[in-house]
Formats: structure tokens, sequence, C-alpha cells
């Protein structure tokens, strides 16, 4: 009895001690977010000084000569349907179809994008930017949420690979005895009861998509096509950092995603449970 008084305990202490590691930060940079450059420096943590909501305003608007909070919001959901669409798109679709290859194929197309999610991204922003320079595709949104669709495909078609590997074979030899096609029995039985998983590999898409600021900074220059976090970075100048409009940014730019992540967070843990088993 005791054993299992302590077991709870200790589990429910993990997980308060858990919430607080992802909870504090986030207060933090409210804090911040509504003080000076001189509190902020004076008292790192933002508890004192006084209380400025016009670096809300300020951070909307954007410094002198940037394109302000209303552009890069809009360059950030151009590029995140972009990477969405592309992203499920194809990966929903290949781990789907790689489920009805042979077990040596299914191996190999699944070693595939193993291999990919070991690639840092910084390797790759020289043959991006050259490529896009190239071809005259820098500063849009639209063709770097490609990019960034591309990117986050290994995940998706692992996940999804798990997940539809489990799916029951008895659905769709069902869809074939009516005489079903294979693209049709995908849209209309496979995709519907699949949702879980796709939402959440869509989150976790969506994620890095909207934080992304690496091969933002290179293909995204003028201030106009520019995305949030890349936006962001237009508050820290050569000699002096607007600290108070940076933190207000930040904390703009997360509610985005705390919203969604609140409305689908039980579809996400759900897919991630299902379809995040490697087979």
């Amino acid at each position: 009895m005791m054993r299992n008084l302590l077991g709870r305990g200790t589990a429910r202490a993990a997980l308060v001690l858990w919430t607080l590691l992802a909870v504090v930060p986030f207060v933090l940079i409210l804090l911040l977010s509504v003080r000076s450059n001189a509190d902020i420096y004076l008292n790192g943590l933002g508890i004192t000084g006084k209380i400025l909501p016009g670096n809300y305003a300020r951070a909307w608007q954007g410094s002198a000569g940037t394109a302000g909070l209303t552009s890069y919001f809009s360059n950030s959901l151009i590029a995140a349907v972009t990477a969405l669409v592309f992203n499920l798109g194809a990966g929903v679709t290949a781990a789907y179809f790689a489920t009805h290859l042979s077990d040596r194929s299914r191996i190999w197309f699944t070693r595939l994008f193993v291999s990919s999610t070991v690639l840092p991204i910084v390797l790759m922003i020289v043959p991006y930017y050259q490529a896009f320079n190239a071809f005259g595709l820098l500063n849009m949104p639209v063709v770097i949420g490609i990019a960034y669709g591309a990117l986050a495909l290994p995940t998706t078609v692992l996940i999804m690979h798990s997940f539809f590997v489990d799916f029951p074979v008895e659905l769709l030899e069902a869809a074939a005895l009516d005489g079903t096609g294979a693209w049709r029995t995908y849209v209309r039985i496979v995709l519907p009861l699949a949702k879980g998983a796709v939402t959440a590999v869509a989150m976790l898409t969506l994620v890095f998509v909207w934080g992304e600021t690496q091969l933002g900074v290179v293909l995204l220059q003028s201030g106009e096509s520019q995305t949030v976090p890349v936006g962001l970075l237009s508050f820290q100048g050569q000699y002096t950092t607007d600290q108070g409009a940076l933190f207000a940014g930040l904390s703009l730019a997360s509610i985005p995603i705390i919203l969604l992540y609140l409305v689908f967070h039980k579809n996400v843990t759900k897919g991630i449970a299902l379809g995040g088993v490697f087979k």
C-alpha cells in the first residue's frame, strides 16, 4: 500500500515538475514583455519594474524600417498552410501506399526516411540558397513553405507509416469486394479513420514551420517577406536591442500555437501514441 502511494506521489511530483518546466519560461517571457530595457537589465526575471503595455504596440508595428507583426503573421500563415498541404498530401499518401509494398521494399522505404532525420538543416542552408537564388525564388513565403514541408516529410512519413501498418485489413478487403478502387478507399475510408494521427503530424509540422529561423534568415531577406521568427530578429540592432518589444513579439507569436494545441491536444497525444512505434 505504501509502495503504491509512494509511486503515485513520485509520478505526480514528476508531472508537476514537468509542467513547471514548460510553463515557467512562458510566464517569464510575459513578465519581460512589459518591462523597459533598463528594468530587464536590472532584473533579468522581469519580476520588478514599471509595467509598459506599449511594448506590444511597438512589437505589432515593428521597429523602424521593418514591416511589423501584421506582415510577419501573414507570411507565416502562408508558409504554414503551404507546408501543411505539401507535407500532408505527399507524406500521408506515401506512408499509406508504402504499406502495400513488399516487405523488402517497405524496409528500404522506411530506412530512407530514417536516414533523412539525422541530416541537420544547417548543412542544407547553402544548397537551398544556391537553388532558390538560381531560380529567382528568394523572398517568397509560398516557396519556403514547400521547402519546410519537404524538411518535415521524414517525421510525417515515419509516424503515419507506423499507424497504417496496423490499419484493419478487413476494412480494406471489404472495400475491395465492393469494387472500391485503391484511391477511393484511401480518401473515403482510410483518411477519415486516420484523422487523429494526421492531426498529430500536422501539429508537429506546424510547430516546426512557425518557429524555424535558420533557413528563413537566408531565404527571406526582404522585410515584406519575412515570417514571425525571422522578423523578430529585426528588434536586435548592432548596438542596441529593444528587449521589451522583442519579448512582447515572442508572446504574441506563441499565442496561435498554444491555442491550436489546446484545441487539438487530445488528437495529438492519441495520434502520437498510435503511430509513435516504429515498425
